[in-house]
């Protein structure tokens, strides 16, 4: 009888990282190996000890088992095993990452290897299906939430922001080790990184699994939420503040000038509110938010408050002459617009690093 051989899939790296892991892992990759993936490299994130005999057994299979005496994080273990593959095997195409909790099938990962091979200067995600009635609630909710504020955020439209499954070509993942973050914020981190660094993105649909409904992930909801949208609450916060100072200056000068001007002191508050806030703003956006340290972005920020400036006056003194009355509420609705237009231009312009 004719014996078929295994395609021998060396392209890409395979790059697991572990934290407390059963043997759902050892089978991972044996069935990786089976499938013809050459090379597979295992991060041991400070798993108790434990779990030992779990890394003892798999240990023959992979290329390299590297470890952390101390949990340091999903992202720090992805950016140890990036860089160990980029010294050991400079010549490979890219990394493929995958979780260790069986959630991504050899076939999957094969599919993603196939994409990678065609799309090699691509970030190939393997997007799941979220509509299922067997899809836990919480991922369910925490993929339409990171979705809207990845759109929101940088404009990416992407299915499915939390898969572990990537393919992520070889420049991409050197330049990814300066991409901050070091728990689960960083996967999130790496894709509004594609935009700043030139590379696209290739979406490719995979199977859904969830085992036991996800119970063995080690994603903490409240924890790595903030952790993944800190740099979106920050920004939000500051805008917020902002905003505020803006509406309490404007009301206090509105207050004060309008016994001796008509309308003109709608301009004269407008002016005035948006320089005092601005300043406020721009300080907390460089220093806190982006930790830019761009000497251009100040110029670049200041024709943004300039033109937004000038277009909040133009509305606001617009539709206070042709309703005489409302500057307050007026105001609100027309930078209510303006606020979402700034945002893009802040995040894709001004503070891109």
């Amino acid at each position: 009888m004719q014996m078929h051989s295994v395609e021998r899939l060396s392209e890409y790296v395979i790059l697991i990282p572990a934290y407390n892991p059963d043997r759902a892992l050892v089978e991972l990759i044996q069935s990786l190996k089976r499938e013809g993936f050459v090379h597979v490299v295992v991060v041991n994130d400070g798993s108790d000890e434990t779990c030992r005999t779990i890394f003892d057994e798999l240990r023959p299979d992979v290329s390299a088992l590297l470890e952390h005496e101390k949990n340091a994080g999903k992202g720090a273990a992805l950016k140890t095993g990036i860089g160990f593959i980029i010294d050991r095997f400079p010549d490979t195409t890219g990394v493929i990452t995958v979780d260790a909790d069986g959630q991504h099938l050899p076939e999957d990962v094969h599919h993603v290897y196939d994409q990678g091979v065609l799309w090699p200067h691509h970030l190939i995600m393997g997007c799941r299906d979220f509509t299922g009635d067997e899809i836990p609630l919480r991922s369910r909710f925490g993929n339409q939430v990171t979705r809207l504020v990845m759109t929101i955020g940088s404009g990416l439209r992407l299915k499915d922001t939390q898969t572990g499954l990537r393919a992520i070509p070889i420049r991409y993942a050197q330049q990814l080790l300066d991409v901050p973050g070091n728990r689960y914020e960083f996967e999130m981190n790496m894709l509004t990184f594609t935009k700043r660094l030139h590379v696209p993105i290739h979406q490719t649909p995979i199977q859904t699994v969830y085992v036991d409904e996800n119970a063995s992930s080690h994603f903490r909801p409240v924890i790595d939420s903030i952790l993944i949208y800190r740099m979106f609450l920050a920004y939000s916060l500051s805008s917020v503040a902002s905003f505020l100072m803006d509406i309490g200056v404007y009301a206090l000068l509105i207050f004060i000038l309008n016994p001796w001007f008509e309308t003109t002191h709608v301009i004269v508050a407008t002016v005035i509110g948006r320089i005092i806030s601005s300043l406020f703003n721009y300080y907390v956006n460089r220093k806190i938010v982006f930790k830019s340290k761009a000497r251009r972005a100040m110029v670049k920020y200041f024709s943004l408050v300039g033109a937004q400036m000038a277009l909040s006056a133009g509305l606001v003194y617009a539709l206070f002459f042709i309703f005489r009355d409302g500057e307050v509420i007026l105001k609100v609705i027309v930078d209510s617009f303006l606020f979402v237009v700034s945002y893009y231009v802040q995040k894709r312009w001004i503070f891109k690093r």
